[in-house]
């Protein structure tokens, strides 16, 4: 603050300082997790604020919507389902399915088919939409392209348009699925699976028969298909690496490779495989039985990479690096192509605690990380690590305890464009707390969402209230870039949007908002005109949303945004759930006096958020300085307080001084007080120090921050920010270890947030609930009604927040005597 070596004011103890400093800057400012997301229906029934009914309010059968697919920034939904003339009563088109666009932020739900006149009407199904919303793809029957597509034989096809809000025009679709060497003529017969894109929608790959082999039938292969080449052109198309040139000839039978996802660069396709698809000339993979399958891997195949022997890896690797001996399915991938997940019931890819499994385990979601430093580079030098995605980890961090796996399966991923969230869908009771009913058949169970970064699992799918899961009748989720929006198609609409909500499988969207905080910053007094230390402010997200801030503004010329070094926020990174991104700033007064400005980190785009904070200082002749970078106090409970910590003030002046204001302000300014001060109205020298000590008591859970301002007797002033993370430890006893059914217990609780309301529910299953509100210290009481047809057994009570305080306690039911009183032999006979 004024001294000629001007310093980084966080840099100023060690490396080590700066690490735990960029922690500190949270708290002042506050978007809350809170969405703000609308239904896509007219009526007046009572709506949820974070899901929309993207599918809209018309019915036929039982699919109105389903495999929805979401654009990167969450505005734009594509799924397939009935056509509306069916819906409305129309005349019929013959169709089936059709697809259709819903705009967030209009909502409006328009149908991209419509069959030209003199052509047979067909089916369209499993659209996708491009990660920059402009291009959507999906596979037909119908021959949108009358002069290439001479709808014979087979019908399906992949077909492709550009949008009307990014320049194309209503009705026009181009045909991408078309044979080498036929002149750009369609196929007919592509597989009826999702085709995918990169974010441009420049390249697309789809799954095709493998007819460049002789009599290999049932076979299937991938093509790429790069639009940017003349449809006549051979270039246009070339098939996947990995396929092997010859038809298969061994003792396994075969299906070849499908399944394909581009990351969004364009550098990387997924996919599965039968093939032993990594070696630089691919062959044919074995099974564990000769006559039956074999073994399908997931691999990945960098584009750019012209050698064959390194363009394709193995991605379903076991821990000790071999080939999967159960295979693995259903990749999905991140943006840059470097993290990867997918399904298997193999046990051997991470030490975990698995369910007991005879021939076949229950399928989990795995992760592969290949870039493990960061660098953007997954070459050879560094060996990728799997990670169980299907898991909770029922133990602190650090202190070796293994995840525990889903006992039932789980699938369907799909990863958000950093790589640090994963939705999926499972039909596992013991991932949550508060167990759902697993009724829903096939591809059907609740929604998950893993938050990687501080290996949080969240549940997707609850009811109205946020809490009480839904029946787990959900399928095929779909990420938006950062993971805010989560797209799925379901058939308890009415549970999750709206009381009374029509019925059929409909397409939901879930949108939550990061919740961000950055707190104030003082730079304290600087001499004018010349520059203050560089400061470092971060911006701190909660979850469970990524951040991805695109802009950093302050309102005052006196404050400096240092853009070349340390201003993170400005690097176009992602900042996922429990990360930071920082704002290197300084200032330069240009008169006497009090200063301040509003500093803002924003994100651009539709949906997006700001944190804003107010950075102050004041011109004039410096004399203090904390020689510590600021306070990070360790995780404590609400209520309790922590160990002292101390920070040391030091005379910067020539001459001597005394402290005599000792202040601390900002948004959680109660949380911290001084307990030691050897400081106070005592003589300071020149680079003399005293020392004051603070402890901390979280009032709330989550960052709790403040800013400590010591100022001497003549009107100077240092500051530091000072932190801590609080968290609620809630208990729960009842007044009996087992109730008979048709009675009731008492539920008691604490260390709740105060004046909360929490909801009771059986843990195995939420077909009863009850509400209480906590008391001014976070307690409470309820009597809970056990149904007098509750089963008989042990369930697990658990009592939760709508923030995600919870804990349970388990209870024995006694089933209920049916005798019939009343009837002849029972008392009136």
């Amino acid at each position: 603050m004024g001294e000629a070596g001007r310093s980084k004011r966080w840099l100023a103890a060690s490396s080590a300082a700066l690490a735990a400093s960029m922690l500190l800057g949270t708290g002042a400012a506050d978007v809350g997790a809170r969405p703000d997301v609308h239904l896509l229906q007219a009526d007046d029934a009572p709506v949820r604020d974070d899901v929309e009914l993207a599918s809209g309010q018309f019915a036929v059968g039982d699919v109105v919507g389903a495999h929805p697919s979401v654009s990167g920034d969450g505005r734009f939904v594509v799924f397939h389902g009935a056509p509306r003339s069916e819906v409305e009563g129309e005349a019929s088109d013959s169709r089936a399915s059709t697809v259709y666009l819903t705009d967030r932020s209009t909502d409006e739900t328009t149908d991209l088919i419509s069959v030209p006149d003199g052509l047979r009407a067909g089916d369209t199904m499993f659209p996708v939409i491009s990660g920059d919303g402009c291009t959507v793809a999906a596979v037909t029957e119908l021959a949108l392209d009358v002069f290439r597509d001479d709808d014979t034989a087979g019908r399906w096809d992949v077909y492709r348009k550009t949008l009307p809000h990014c320049g194309g025009i209503d009705g026009d679709w181009e045909l991408v699925s078309t044979r080498n060497g036929s002149g750009g003529l369609a196929r007919d017969d592509v597989a009826i699976a999702a085709p995918t894109l990169n974010r441009s929608g420049t390249l697309i790959a789809y799954t095709h028969p493998a007819d460049h082999l002789f009599e290999a039938d049932g076979v299937t292969t991938v093509s790429l298909v790069d639009l940017a080449v003349p449809v006549s052109d051979a270039g246009r198309s070339r098939l996947v690496a990995g396929m092997p040139g010859d038809t298969p000839n061994t003792v396994y039978t075969h299906a070849g490779i499908d399944q394909p996802v581009l990351s969004d660069d364009g550098s990387h396709l997924a996919y599965r495989s039968d093939a032993l698809s990594d070696e630089a000339v691919p062959v044919w993979g074995v099974g564990p039985v000769e006559g039956g399958p074999a073994t399908r891997q997931v691999y990945v195949w960098n584009l750019p990479e012209p050698d064959p022997f390194l363009a394709v890896v193995l991605i379903s690797k076991t821990s000790d690096g071999v080939a999967s001996a159960v295979g693995a399915s259903e990749p999905d991938i991140s943006r840059d192509g470097t993290v990867v997940t997918f399904t298997s019931s193999d046990t051997s890819f991470v030490d975990a605690v698995y369910p007991p499994c005879a021939a076949e385990c229950p399928s989990q979601v795995f992760l592969v990380d290949r870039d493990l430093d960061d660098d953007g580079d997954v070459g050879e030098t560094e060996t990728p690590v799997a990670r169980l995605v299907s898991a909770i980890v029922d133990a602190e961090p650090g202190d070796g305890a293994l995840p525990v796996a889903g006992i039932a399966p789980s699938s369907q991923s799909s990863i958000s464009a950093d790589g640090q969230l994963v939705a999926f869908v499972s039909k596992a009771p013991n991932l949550q707390l508060i167990q759902a009913p697993a009724i829903g058949s096939g591809d059907d169970g609740e929604i998950l969402l893993a938050e990687l970064h501080r290996s949080a699992l969240v549940r997707v799918t609850t009811e109205i209230d946020g809490i009480v899961p839904t029946p787990g009748v959900h399928a095929h989720p779909d990420l938006s870039d950062t993971g805010r929006t989560t797209v799925y198609d379901t058939s308890a609409a009415s549970e999750l949007v709206v009381d009374g909500a029509v019925g059929g499988r409909q397409v939901v969207a879930r949108s939550t908002k990061p919740s961000l905080a950055m707190a104030d910053a003082d730079l304290g007094t600087t001499l004018i005109g010349l520059e203050s230390d560089e400061w470092y402010v971060a911006v701190i997200n909660d979850g469970p949303a990524t951040f991805q801030p695109a802009e950093v503004t302050i309102d005052n010329p006196q404050f400096v945004i240092n853009t070349e070094r340390g201003s993170t926020c400005l690097l176009g990174a992602a900042v996922p759930a429990g990360g930071s991104c920082t704002v290197a700033l300084s200032y330069v007064p240009a008169v006497g006096g009090a200063a301040s400005s509003t500093l803002t980190v924003s994100e651009a785009g539709f949906d997006a958020v700001s944190v804003s904070a107010t950075i102050s200082g004041s011109g004039g002749e410096p004399a203090l300085r904390i020689r510590q970078a600021g306070l990070d106090f360790p995780v404590v409970t609400v209520g309790e307080s922590s160990v002292e910590l101390q920070l040391d003030v030091e005379n910067i002046g020539i001459p001597s001084t005394s402290l005599g204001s000792f202040e601390i302000t900002g948004a959680h300014a109660s949380d911290f007080e001084f307990t030691s001060n050897n400081c106070a109205f005592r003589p300071l020298n020149a680079r003399a120090a005293c020392s004051v000590g603070i402890t901390f008591t979280p009032a709330d859970a989550g960052r709790r921050t403040a800013l400590l301002e010591l100022g001497t007797v003549s009107g100077q002033y240092t500051t530091a920010i000072i932190a801590g993370d609080g968290k609620y430890a809630p208990l729960v006893e009842l007044d009996t270890a087992e109730v008979e059914a048709g009675r009731e217990f008492l539920a008691t609780g604490s260390q709740y947030p105060a004046n909360t309301e929490v909801t009771v529910v059986f843990g195995d299953g939420p077909n009863s609930s009850v509400t209480a509100v906590t008391d001014d210290e976070g307690n409470f009481a309820v009597n809970v009604p056990v149904s007098s047809t509750e089963r008989g057994g042990n369930r697990r009570i658990v009592v939760q927040t709508a923030s995600g305080a919870a804990a349970s306690t388990p209870v024995k039911v006694i089933e209920s005597d049916q005798s019939f009183v009343g009837l002849p032999g029972f008392g009136l006979g």
